[in-house]
């Protein structure tokens, strides 16, 4: 399908239509009816009433068709937004634009269509209106006249919902604006239970974004526990007309369900009708937990100071009044039941600790995050220890009241983490330093440590390296080996050993590595992290892979060996076949006229004498030919070099003609279109070119025609060129495409061998040239032959 271009005005058009606010609308009678009027006056049995954005063509009304929408490439209405008034196919298949559309080739196929832009106030055409029917056909000039009527209809219907939505906007502003600065989720739903509007707070608590909260989408959101009930509450609400008040679980798909409380008003119409409601909705997750948590926590007060070494403490932040456990006096050596003040409580924590507390509990008031801090604290007696401090907020209707929390004295677990911290830091400098290549990774695939050897072997720096994906630096096969295979062995096994990876270096270079693993688990059997030996590997490869190549190349080279005795066996047998069947028949002949002409010379028999000679002479230029033709197949079946010298190219000339008999020689002619005096070649392989094309052009040439040799020479690229052109009769076609190759004859010569073409493209092969027929007719034929000189 051949698509149309954009309209010229396609920004304004766009533009307008997006002010028309009706893509996606639900479906309204008046333009139900007008596309319905279009089917019943055109005889059609689909009409359309389509708007096209940049994607697609929406259809606000359509009868006789099951899809609300297509892609705008596949319409046939993009075509008709740029005509004049009313597009017409009587038979689409016979279009060239739309033979080879879907619904062309459909069964049943869309055969004829018919469409008028919708043109509005401005000139802009947000659709068309349209009918289509399965049959090839025609409108009537009456059906036209209508459909084009009816379009206008359609575009003063567009324009009067415009006008009628900018007041309603109007009138619902006050609304929108308070809704939208309201701190609750605000919602306006109809009869139904859809939503016609939501404030973002609303779509926040929902999950939703602002089109998929209009309509039923919330309703998806519910938890399918409660999606019953609140639909039958929603329902007996509405057949009462009541206020909507209910407590529900929603969300996100695949997060976890949050606590709703929704309340609704009933909008009655002034004769007294239900249309709709407007109401709220409440996130009471944050609050619902807090006072369960509350509850737990009051609880938990009583117990910790039951619990070796653990106190507790509560804050209330209206009366700023603070309570701690027995056992939270206790670790600051004071009596049980001593009741501190906020500043004494903070005073206890060594002076560059305060910070930190204060810190901590402003973000938990302000954003609800808990906090657990190992701190150093003063006690009332002069002790200096270590607490972990922990805390969080309780909230209640979205308001911080109270922070609740754990204290315990952490000195010895500090200490003995002091201890440890030291010793890893000792350990990881020796462990850094090692002369072996080693990394450790915790159970993520996260690098903790590398050694010097490993960031010097790939290129890295350390602070480039730490907490970063050990498959970062792997090949995409290696780190799908290492998630599929060997990760899971390690933390199974505790063990891997020569697990073959790739590991990319900073360069982009790859070094070949095998790596040897032990996983470490803590007391309760969970994997911590796992330490890895890399042995790598790579310039072993290396030398393998050459090894192999050498082995390769030997095994090949000894083949070419073979394939090369052969053919030189198969060319001495040629040779031989040659020599033996071709030349030892023409002496024989040629002593038989020798003996012949010897004993009619003592006769007197002068003509019979004088004939047998010139047959003699004929027969010595054949078995010279065949000599010649002999030699240069021996020369070129065995060369794969030839020695290309500066030879003189007159001398070339010359040398070549004078082998041609002596009655031919002045039929030639040398055209000479360059001063060059000398080229590279091998002066013999090129003579024995150069004759078998002038003998050729003698040999076909009518009666004492000339035949003309051109020599010429080019500098890009640089090369020599012999062309030789005669009067004869042309080629036979049939013999074209095995001109050059060897044995082919043509133009019922008997005697032709069909050797010399095929000497002639392969002396030139040898040279690094190419010999080609550059015409052949009636007129005659013109050869060439192209040596290069460059190199």
């Amino acid at each position: 399908m051949r698509n149309p271009a954009p309209p010229p005005d396609e920004d304004r058009r766009l533009a307008r239509l997006a002010a028309l606010a009706v893509m996606d609308s639900e479906p309204e009678p008046l333009f139900d009816h007008l596309t319905a009027l279009a089917a019943q006056i055109c005889g059609t049995p689909v009409a359309l009433l389509g708007l096209l954005d940049e994607h697609r063509q929406w259809f606000k009304a359509a009868v006789g068709f099951g899809r609300s929408e297509t892609p705008r490439a596949l319409t046939f209405c993009a075509h008709t937004l740029l005509a004049d008034g009313l597009f017409e196919v009587n038979d689409a298949r016979l279009d060239p634009r739309f033979e080879d559309h879907p619904d062309v080739l459909a069964s049943p196929p869309l055969r004829f269509y018919a469409g008028v832009p919708v043109r509005l106030d401005d000139g802009s055409h947000p659709g068309t209106l349209c009918v289509v029917d399965y049959r090839p056909r025609e409108l009537s000039e009456a059906q036209r006249e209508a459909l084009t009527r009816l379009a206008g209809a359609a575009a003063e219907a567009l324009m009067m919902r415009e006008r009628a939505q900018s007041r309603a906007d109007r009138d619902e502003q006050p609304f929108r604006l308070l809704a939208e600065t309201a701190p609750l989720g605000v919602f306006r739903a109809d009869t139904a239970g859809r939503c016609i509007y939501t404030n973002l707070v609303w779509q926040r608590v929902h999950g939703l974004a602002a089109g998929q909260a209009l309509g039923e989408g919330w309703m998806a959101t519910l938890s399918t526990q409660d999606l019953a009930s609140v639909r039958s509450h929603w329902q007996r609400c509405v057949q009462r007309r009541q206020p909507f008040e209910m407590r529900y679980r929603a969300g996100p798909a695949g997060a976890q369900a949050r606590q709703i409380w929704a309340r609704a008003q009933p909008l009655l119409t002034p004769q007294g009708e239900l249309a709709g409601y407007v109401g709220i909705a409440e996130d009471v997750t944050d609050r619902l937990s807090a006072e369960r948590e509350l509850r737990e926590s009051k609880a938990l007060l009583d117990r910790t100071g039951r619990v070796a070494g653990v106190g507790g403490w509560s804050l209330d932040l209206q009366t700023h009044e603070l309570l701690w456990s027995d056992q939270t006096c206790r670790i600051h050596d004071l009596p049980p039941g001593h009741r501190p003040t906020l500043d004494e409580a903070v005073g206890y924590y060594q002076p560059e600790a305060r910070a930190i507390i204060e810190a901590a509990v402003q973000r938990g008031i302000l954003q609800g995050e808990p906090w657990s801090l190992e701190l150093p604290l003063l006690t009332a007696t002069g002790r200096e220890i270590w607490v972990l401090a922990q805390g969080q907020v309780d909230w209640q209707d979205g308001v911080p009241v109270r922070l609740v929390g754990a204290f315990q004295d952490v000195t010895a677990h500090h200490r003995a983490s002091l201890e440890l911290e030291h010793n890893r830091q000792r350990l990881r400098v020796l462990y850094e330093s090692t002369p072996a290549l080693m990394h450790s990774v915790d159970v993520a695939g996260r690098l903790l440590s590398v050694s010097d050897r490993w960031l010097e072997r790939l290129g890295y720096r350390r602070e480039q390296v730490i907490g970063r994906l050990l498959d970062d630096f792997m090949t995409p096969h290696s780190s799908r080996q290492m998630r599929e295979a060997h990760n899971p062995a390690v933390w199974r096994d505790g063990h891997v050993d020569d697990c073959a990876v790739q590991l990319i270096c900073a360069n982009g270079s790859l070094r070949d590595v095998r790596v040897s693993a032990v996983a470490e688990f803590d007391a309760l059997g969970r994997p911590q992290r796992a330490l890895a030996l890399v042995d790598d590997i790579t310039e072993e490869l290396q030398r393998r892979a050459e090894l192999a190549q050498e082995q390769q190349m030997r095994r090949q080279t000894e083949r070419h060996v073979r394939e090369l005795d052969q053919l030189l066996r198969e060319r001495s047998e040629m040779l031989d076949v040659l020599a033996h069947e071709v030349r030892q028949p023409l002496n024989n002949a040629s002593a038989a006229l020798q003996s012949a002409a010897a004993s009619l010379a003592g006769r007197g028999e002068r003509q019979a004498q004088e004939r047998l000679t010139r047959a003699q002479a004929v027969l010595g230029q054949v078995l010279a030919g065949v000599d010649n033709t002999l030699a240069a197949a021996s020369l070129l079946a065995g060369a794969g070099s030839i020695a290309r010298l500066d030879t003189d190219i007159d001398t070339l000339v010359a040398v070549t003609i004078a082998d041609l008999p002596r009655d031919q020689r002045e039929r030639v002619a040398v055209r000479r279109h360059t001063a060059t005096r000398t080229a590279l070649m091998d002066m013999s392989l090129m003579r024995l070119a150069l004759r078998n094309l002038l003998s050729n052009a003698l040999k076909y040439a009518p009666g004492a025609s000339p035949v003309t040799l051109h020599v010429m020479d080019f500098d890009e690229p640089a090369a020599l060129q012999f062309e030789v052109a005669d009067g004869g009769p042309g080629i036979p076609r049939e013999l074209l495409p095995r001109l050059f190759s060897r044995g082919a004859r043509g133009g019922g010569q008997e005697s032709a061998h069909g050797l010399g073409l095929y000497i002639v493209r392969r002396v030139m092969d040898l040279h690094g040239g190419s010999a080609e027929l550059l015409r052949t007719g009636p007129l005659g034929t013109v050869m060439r032959l192209t040596l290069p000189q460059a190199g």
